[in-house]
């Protein structure tokens, strides 16, 4: 076999095994983010602003890559040898802590992750072949070295192939929806909304026949599996959550599933990263409300308060409800344990769950009011709520330590309760409060401060700060002070937390980031 054949078959090899290799890592991340563009890239940015020193490699690799226009000539060797030599190396601009197949968020191969992986490893190949034709065979490194954006451009062009393969199963849920007709409810808001779906579903079933979308189901794919796997002739509810990530999203969903009921939560700073203001947050979960023909709206929030008077304005059916006290259908009280269902209605005295939001709770009674659910029935179930996985869920641990479980999912409201709630119990036992959390992301320019408010709320609380990862530790070691521990995985955080808890005390696990952050 000719030696220039071995040194080609070499450098081919050595190319394709580092891309195949390193997309893996593209693959898994696109999967945990909904394969939505640009954000493997803004994946990869966080590894590097956590680890300043990958930076210097990605520098090195860069340089690497320069000098493969003259490096064969200066060491006197073939170039395809030295490419074969040097592709391996530009697995250095990715974060090399980031794990191929994940832990707690581990790669799942589907259908879908199959096609994204093909559509990123074609979108390489043909960049690569590009850039052979302008610098010679050293352009096969410019792929490699750029391969998160590459990521991020091939996702692009799937979304558009994905959305013609998923209109079909999406034209059957609709259809299925026509033909079964049940009442619609449509629930969003910035964070309570599964939960507040978990509440609805609970209060109504005693009374209507009841299908809700289970776990997070709450976008196009989502809602349509739900319909199509679960709904059958005699469904006389359907319960679907609605996220949105841009304006559009949700007025989307409720062209192809119209509500009969529109319920939001809370207006939050969840999702500032990618709308960028909270007046874009309210315009994006206000379009709930365009097809409704009743809506459930807090007026606890100026901007909500201001939608439900316009929802009065275009005769829709306004449902208001407060957990402040203020004047509305619904108002749950928390500190005087009273609940008043419905207008004209008399407050009753009963026990308030003690987990979970009061708000989400009157959403929830608003929306039962709104289905004809009786008063006995409402109060009687809402004694026995269930608890959504992972949202404040009381436990205790073998050693007979209370662990709070609030590692779903994180926002500043959220988990300021979590710490309020964790503090109540550790006094109540005579422990000690323990917090393990990495802190809240995706809240775009007030992410910072946040995280820095909630160690401060730790701090002030008595509680012992362990902080988990790198992606807000320097706002969470400012905030509280310098007074936290670090840790780079959770389960040391865990042993941790234990030993420090001792076996009064109480371990507050906020939030819990997928290990395809730093």
């Amino acid at each position: 076999m000719p030696l220039d054949f071995i040194i080609l078959l070499a450098a081919i090899t050595s190319g394709l095994a580092t891309a195949a290799l390193m997309n893996f890592k593209w693959v898994r991340i696109a999967q945990r983010v909904h394969y939505l563009p640009r954000e493997v890239a803004r994946i990869e940015r966080l590894w590097f602003d956590a680890q300043p020193i990958a930076a210097l490699w990605w520098a090195g690799a860069a340089i690497l890559a320069l000098a493969s226009l003259q490096g064969a000539a200066w060491l006197d060797m073939p170039q395809l040898a030295w490419l074969a030599a040097v592709a391996p190396l530009m697995l250095l601009p990715t974060p090399w802590r980031l794990p191929f197949h994940g832990v707690t968020s581990p790669l799942a191969w589907t259908a879908r992750a199959k096609r994204a992986y093909a559509g990123i490893f074609l979108v390489q190949i043909l960049v690569g072949a590009l850039t052979v034709l302008v610098l010679g065979p050293a352009g096969v490194l410019i792929p490699l070295l750029f391969s998160a954006s590459l990521s991020d451009l091939a996702l692009g062009f799937l979304w558009y192939l994905e959305r013609k393969l998923s209109m079909k199963y999406v034209s059957d849920a609709q259809r299925k929806l026509r033909r079964v007709k049940p009442r619609v409810v449509a629930i969003t808001g910035s964070y309570g909304k599964t939960s507040t779906k978990g509440y609805v579903a609970h209060l109504v079933s005693g009374t209507h026949s009841t299908v809700a979308s289970p776990a997070s189901f709450n976008n196009l794919m989502g809602l349509s599996k739900t319909i199509n796997e679960h709904l059958v002739a005699g469904t006389s509810v359907f319960v679907a959550e609605m996220g949105m990530n841009a304006e559009g999203r949700i007025r989307e969903l409720c062209t192809w599933f119209p509500p009969d009921i529109a319920a939001i939560t809370v207006i939050g700073e969840a999702h500032m990263e990618r709308l960028g203001s909270k007046e874009a947050i309210f315009r994006a979960k206000a379009e709930i409300t365009e097809k409704a023909k009743t809506v459930v709206l807090s007026i606890d929030q100026p901007e909500l308060r201001a939608l439900a008077q316009k929802c009065e304005r275009q005769k829709k059916t306004v449902i208001t409800v407060s957990a402040q006290g203020k004047k509305a259908d619904v108002v749950i009280d928390p500190e005087l344990g009273t609940i008043k269902y419905g207008p004209g209605d008399t407050p009753s005295t009963i026990d308030i769950p003690s987990f979970g939001h009061a708000i989400n709770m009157a959403v929830a009674l608003g929306i039962a009011w709104a289905l004809e659910v009786p008063k006995v029935q409402a109060l009687e179930r809402l004694a026995h709520l269930p608890v959504a996985a992972h949202r404040a869920e009381v436990g205790h641990s073998g050693q007979g330590v209370a662990i709070i479980d609030d590692t779903y999912n994180s926002n500043p409201v959220g988990a300021t309760h979590a710490v309020e709630s964790g503090a109540a119990l550790a006094q109540k036992r005579k422990g000690r409060l323990v917090v393990v959390t990495p802190g809240m992301v995706e809240l775009g320019p007030v992410q910072y401060q946040r995280n820095q408010q909630l160690a401060k709320a730790v701090i002030s609380a008595g509680g012992e700060l362990m902080i988990v990862g790198r992606t807000n530790r320097k706002a969470l070691l400012e905030g509280a002070s310098g007074k936290a521990t670090l840790f780079d995985t959770r389960p040391d955080a865990v042993k941790a937390a234990l030993r420090a808890a001792g076996e009064r005390g109480v371990i507050l696990y906020e939030n819990d980031l997928p290990d395809h952050y730093p």
